[in-house]
């Protein structure tokens, strides 16, 4: 049975690029640990635990894009 990690947000202190991750299990896909950021190539990027609804809508977001085929 896989536990879902806590969704987790990265933010760039250089240029305040930000994305929010949601892994659907324990087993992390690419794109689910950013290193550098990818507007300005600053690393390391700062990450903290998303909060509730900054993880709902990257949840809600991954779910789209898989409906989607993207």
């Amino acid at each position: 049975m896989s536990i879902q990690p806590t969704p987790t947000t990265y933010t760039c202190p250089a240029c305040g690029w930000s994305k929010t991750v949601s892994p659907r299990g324990d087993a992390l896909m690419p794109g689910d640990v950013v290193e550098a950021c990818p507007a300005c190539g600053h690393e390391p990027l700062e990450n903290r635990e998303a909060n509730a609804v900054q993880g709902a809508l990257a949840s809600f977001a991954r779910k789209i894009k898989q409906a989607l085929g993207s």
